[in-house]
């Protein structure tokens, strides 16, 4: 069996860890980035079955990285704590800060069926 990787566009450390650790409960390996750049640089160099990523990154909108990651056929997953903003990348599964690990967990079986 393939394994599911994630890739998390995250700069608060507290929460990348967070989602992080819930993921890999699952069985998902996970990386955390914590840029835009970085991100960018991640994903031309590995390739990601799940992107989560953070709307609002210190160095930048993250629209290219969303639409370089799903060039590579990543599934993403965007997240923020602006509804408006969140609003913009429908439909884009959507979740939104502050969420409860178990609707992460629901968007990421919405995203990609893990296997049992």
């Amino acid at each position: 069996m393939t394994q599911i990787s994630a890739l998390i566009v995250e700069d608060e450390a507290t929460i990348a860890e967070l989602v992080a650790t819930m993921l890999e409960t699952q069985g998902i390996a996970a990386t955390i980035s914590p840029s835009v750049a970085d991100a960018m640089h991640r994903i031309q160099t590995a390739a990601y079955t799940l992107a989560l990523v953070d709307l609002t990154l210190p160095d930048g909108q993250p629209d290219a990285f969303i639409q370089a990651a799903r060039a590579r056929g990543s599934q993403v997953i965007a997240m923020s704590g602006d509804p408006d903003r969140l609003a913009h990348y429908a439909p884009l599964p959507l979740l939104e800060k502050p969420f409860r690990m178990k609707a992460l967990l629901e968007q990421v079986r919405q995203a990609m069926p893990v296997p049992n």
